[in-house]
């Protein structure tokens, strides 16, 4: 008995394969989205630490100084006078190659055998494959003895095109060097040192510029030994400190977690509109075979077998959807993978990944989401199914009664749940988490609120379509209503959907008019000049101070700061009489600020350094200089949204009276009036010329160059939400067809009654129109709410920022039309099937 009833109910299912097809594409898209978030970050995460954990080896603490690294002479000192062996000096920075960036490791490599594998085990595998590899022991020669020697990754030496044995140009801060590839890595070490080239560190210091100076001091103290590392501690003098290297690079690899966090939230999404789709098809399966129910309970089938029946169905859908979203996100994770790569790049750390890394774990979860998420959506059609008494099974009229019944009631469930949202924003403090659960919270309980207003719009919209379009039009809009149990769910998704549109929309769009607003603030220099990383020349800063034109110059200074809790810029500036309006302060009278800024040990701090370490004006942060811990005063907060913004701001005076860092590496020229920009900065290059390569660019044009680095950033954002749209598109278009299908006998009988099928196909196609416009107009105040909790919450918690919401009209008019057209394609197909039905069959009895 019990295995009939299974088939009839599979078979039923295998009778309607495009549905069934819709189904499964739908479920599977929501987990290939989450999938491949997943591996994206993750690969490029791993890839960043097991780089990372390459380079440390088996150092377990690193010496770190300030600004300028640490000076060479303390590492003599650790090794001969004290006799501390078990540490490597290091120089690390950033070299360009062929116009691809490379990270440059100088190390000293008579040390490097206590602490790292890899330098000792160099090969130099020949790529023209005609001579035999060199022994280690000649690259181990060479590297100490030939001019700008270095070892590459086979990878990247066949990337950049550079064969072993040849010689290539390096261009290191500003200055370009000539360089020998001695060999490549071994096999085993190529994926983790992408990207690295290693050489001498008397190499590194002078193509850095950092004579006499270490980058770090790498150290392994053996466990347990805090002997050690309380007698290393003592013997540092007050710019230094040691650090747990695992902790650093935790710290430097967590700088992207809120990025990385928001990609997730914004995967979930589509799972979630993936999940009012699956609860669609299976409640419309569920009153598709209402009539074989209804038999089966009447033959004896208990309500808790109809129960198992379903979830077991349902079950076997998610899986197989499920693993075919394992398939698609992989895939997919590789696509995502460049542009999460990207954005890493260009704002947190260089990270080197050509493909995903498997993640049992993150399969692991798309498979437990897609199930999880079918079986969760099931569970109500499954409970209606089985409460079925056999009569009334048969009906179609009972459920809909039962559905308006139940209506208000679930409105005001999506009410409470609303106002637990907001209740879990303002108690949840500054965690990002819990916002972003809000967000869902916001979603759920909106979208239980949905099918109310349906009905009562459909209710005031059928007489207006009735006397616009006649008894079909008033037909097409009264039927939303009155089968609001096949509509409403298929409205809600396709509303959730473009209310994530608008919703993103308007936070881009006011993140970037805010950024846009600031950067013409900040950029008040005409010309600007410097590089990334490095010191521009003095003699070459002062010519070019010189050409005629320049009113006035300002010079910045960019530092990293490290301590136990992470790393801070630090910015120093000489301030022209035109800088100190670039600055604006938050919460201070800038007549106050600025003499107390050029005078005393003052800093400002960023608003996202303010945010995350819940620090004000009056407050004071300690830092490490050459005479030790100084506590300097912020006297004001100012705005920021550098990526890396949290920074700290102090004049190039103070700057000098406590680090030893005479280095400039940009400086903003203010012209006179009437000077073309054009003829000094083509003066400029002319001047730098074969001296030092620096970038020399108008405000107007830093403005669009940071303005394109800022949309490229929210290419994934875009990619994601358009996948959800997808989604819901699934949604309408299968909600259609199991309409159609569930009417059929009613469509017949209109056929029967006259209708031709230009005005069945009509009909239907308006029924869809108005369901997306219902939906459009459904997503703006869900649309605006979560514009709201991104900017003011999310935003906020996870980058430390404000910014300010501007709603532009034309992305709510766009919304709502994009929802119509979405609807009408998908009703298209829908609509010219039943047109093309045949009355008489539809019509039929068993």
């Amino acid at each position: 008995m019990i295995a009939a009833v299974y088939r009839a109910n599979f078979n039923y299912l295998l009778r309607h394969p495009w549905q069934l097809a819709l189904s499964v594409l739908g479920i599977s898209i929501g987990v290939a989205v989450i999938i491949a978030v997943d591996l994206a970050n993750d690969s490029s995460r791993k890839a960043f630490l097991l780089s990372m954990d390459t380079i440390t080896g088996q150092a377990t603490h690193q010496v770190i100084g300030g600004p300028r690294g640490v000076d060479e002479t303390l590492y003599v000192q650790l090794r001969r006078q004290y006799g501390i062996r078990s540490i490597a000096p290091v120089v690390e920075g950033y070299v360009s190659v062929n116009d691809t960036s490379l990270q440059v490791l100088g190390v000293d490599l008579f040390a490097e055998q206590e602490l790292r594998s890899f330098t000792s085990q160099l090969s130099s595998e020949q790529s023209s494959g005609q001579s035999e590899p060199a022994a280690p022991e000649t690259v181990f020669r060479n590297m100490l003895t030939l001019p700008g020697a270095a070892v590459l990754s086979a990878p990247t030496a066949r990337m950049l095109g550079i064969e072993t044995g040849e010689r290539f140009d390096v261009v290191a801060a500003g200055t370009r060097h000539s360089a020998i590839l001695l060999g490549t890595y071994g096999a085993a070490d190529t994926q983790s040192l992408d990207n690295v080239l290693t050489v001498d560190i008397a190499t590194a210091q002078a193509w850095l510029g950092l004579a006499n100076r270490l980058s770090r001091i790498d150290v392994r103290i053996a466990d347990g030994d805090a002997r050690l590392l309380s007698e290393i501690s003592g013997l540092l003098p007050g710019d230094t400190t040691i650090l747990p290297a695992a902790a650093r690079t935790r710290t430097t690899a967590e700088m992207s977690a809120a990025f990385m966090t928001n990609l997730t939230a914004m995967s979930l999404l589509a799972l979630l509109v993936g999940l009012f789709l699956i609860y669609n098809s299976v409640s419309f399966s569920v009153l598709q075979r209402r009539r074989l129910i209804g038999i089966l309970r009447a033959l004896g089938t208990t309500r808790r077998q109809v129960f198992g029946i379903i979830l077991i169905e349902t079950a076997a859908i998610g899986l197989i959807a499920a693993l075919l979203g394992v398939g698609l996100g992989a895939w997919l994770g590789g696509k995502l993978l460049g542009l999460v790569s990207q954005s890493i790049n260009d704002f947190y750390f260089r990270v080197s990944v050509t493909e995903v890394a498997p993640s049992v774990f993150a399969i692991g979860k798309g498979l437990v989401a897609g199930v999880g998420a079918a079986l969760f959506a099931a569970m109500v059609p499954a409970i209606e199914a089985s409460s079925y008494q056999p009569r009334l099974a048969m009906t179609r009229s009972f459920l809909e009664q039962q559905t308006r019944r139940l209506l208000p009631f679930v409105a005001l469930a999506g009410t409470a749940i609303i106002v637990l949202a907001f209740l879990v924003l303002g108690s949840s403090g500054r965690n990002l988490v819990a916002g972003l659960v809000s967000v869902f919270l916001l979603i759920l309980g909106f979208a239980l609120c949905v099918p109310l207003g349906v009905k009562a719009s459909t209710a005031w919209l059928a007489p207006l379509a009735r006397r616009l379009g006649g008894v079909w039009g008033g037909l097409a809009v009264s039927g939303i209503g009155s089968s609001l149990s096949r509509t409403a769910v298929a409205i809600v998704a396709l509303a959730v959907a473009v209310s994530a549109t608008i919703g993103v929309s308007i936070m881009v769009d006011s993140f970037r008019g805010s950024v846009s607003d600031w950067l013409q603030k900040t950029l008040q220099a005409d010309i600007y000049a410097g590089m990334q990383r490095g010191s521009m020349q003095p003699d070459l800063i002062r010519d070019l101070s010189q050409v005629a034109g320049v009113a006035a110059i300002s010079t910045s200074r960019r530092a990293s700061y490290e301590d136990a809790s992470g790393s801070t810029q630090i910015r120093a500036l000489q301030m022209a009489p035109g800088s100190y309006s670039g600055i604006e302060l938050l919460d201070a009278e800038p007549a106050r600020v600025w003499p107390a800024f050029e005078q005393d040990d003052a800093l400002l701090v960023s608003e996202p350094y303010a945010y995350r370490n819940n620090v004000a004006p009056g407050d004071t942060v300690m830092l490490r200089t050459a005479a030790g811990e100084v506590a300097f005063e912020i006297i004001a907060v100012y705005q920021s949204y550098d990526i890396n913004g949290s920074s700290l701001l102090m004049s190039r005076a103070t700057y000098d009276r406590h680090f030893a860092d005479p280095g400039v590496d940009s400086i903003g020229l203010y012209l006179a009036d009437g000077v073309n920009a054009d003829d000094v900065i083509e003066a400029m290059k002319a001047i730098s010329a074969g001296r030092q390569e620096i970038l020399i660019n108008s405000n107007v044009r830093i403005r669009d160059l940071s303005l394109e680095v800022f949309d490229r950033t929210f290419i994934i954002t875009d990619v994601l939400y358009w996948l959800a749209i997808g989604v819901a598109f699934i949604g309408i278009l299968g909600a259609m067809l199991a309409l159609q299908l569930e009417r059929a006998r009613e469509l017949a009988t209109l056929r029967a009654l006259g209708m031709t099928p230009l005005q069945l196909g009509s009909m239907i196609t308006l029924q869809t129109s108005v369901i997306g416009l219902l939906s459009g107009l459904a997503a703006i105040p869900l649309g605006l709410v979560m514009a709201y909790v991104l900017i003011e919450v999310i935003n906020r918690r996870a980058f430390g920022w404000q910014i300010d919401m501007s709603i532009a009209p034309e992305i709510l008019l766009s919304a709502v039309l994009f929802a119509i057209v979405a609807a009408l394609l998908a009703g298209l197909y829908p609509a010219w099937h039943a047109a093309q039905s045949r009355p008489a069959l539809a019509m039929r009895e068993e």
